[in-house]
């Protein structure tokens, strides 16, 4: 496990230095997106950040980052279940044995929500592999569960890039601001917009 720990930091060490040095080719987008449907099965990949990145050295490609990598999460989301479905019951007391309790509570909210839950569960970071499990192995077709992850990656990316547009115009308003939530927001996004700034000046090396 150690050994696959080291090959995975290894492996995001290279993919990083990659993204620095090419991240403003349009073909780095294709290639980040293509290693993001991994996500499924390698919880390490971290599909989010790359979003950012790419929408920070690549701005006027925004939307089709966000769409791409929507489509990513819900290209793996659809093998990961296929994967479930094929391996059936063995499946389901793998889930018991290796997550017990959340395995528990992952069924309960796709009894009482159905396939919708994955559009929630997925507007949150990481891919919800227990939930995209515990769905499939209840009769969910693949192709309904991926169009769910899609939905919510969709919802997640596209915030994240309206976020990324709205937070510079706001700080020299909210640093004015007395309101205590104004100047706790103020202090997050001067971080955010500092993030992107140490992006772009690493990309230009």
């Amino acid at each position: 496990m150690h050994i696959f720990r080291l090959h995975i930091r290894r492996l995001l060490h290279l993919v990083e230095a990659a993204l620095l040095r090419h991240g403003t080719q349009p073909r780095t987008m294709f290639f980040l997106a293509a290693l993001s449907v991994l996500d499924g099965f390698v919880p390490m990949l971290p599909a989010e950040a790359f979003v950012v990145a790419l929408c920070i050295l690549q701005p006027q490609r925004g939307k089709v980052i966000v769409l791409l990598f929507a489509l990513a999460s819900g290209l793996s989301a659809l093998m990961l279940a296929l994967l479930l479905g094929t391996l059936s019951s063995s499946a389901e007391w793998l889930g018991l044995q290796l997550l017990g309790a959340q395995w528990d509570q992952a069924s309960s909210t796709v009894r009482t929500w159905g396939p919708a839950s994955m559009v929630f569960l997925s507007v949150f970071p990481d891919t919800p592999r227990t939930s995209i499990a515990a769905i499939a192995l209840s009769g969910v077709a693949p192709e309904v569960i991926g169009l769910m992850v899609f939905l919510g990656k969709l919802i997640l990316y596209a915030g994240l890039l309206g976020l990324m547009h709205y937070l510079p115009s706001q700080l020299l308003r909210w640093r004015r601001s007395e309101t205590l939530w104004k100047k706790w927001l103020q202090r997050r996004a001067s971080r955010f917009v500092a993030y992107c700034r140490r992006i772009r000046c690493l990309a230009l090396r």
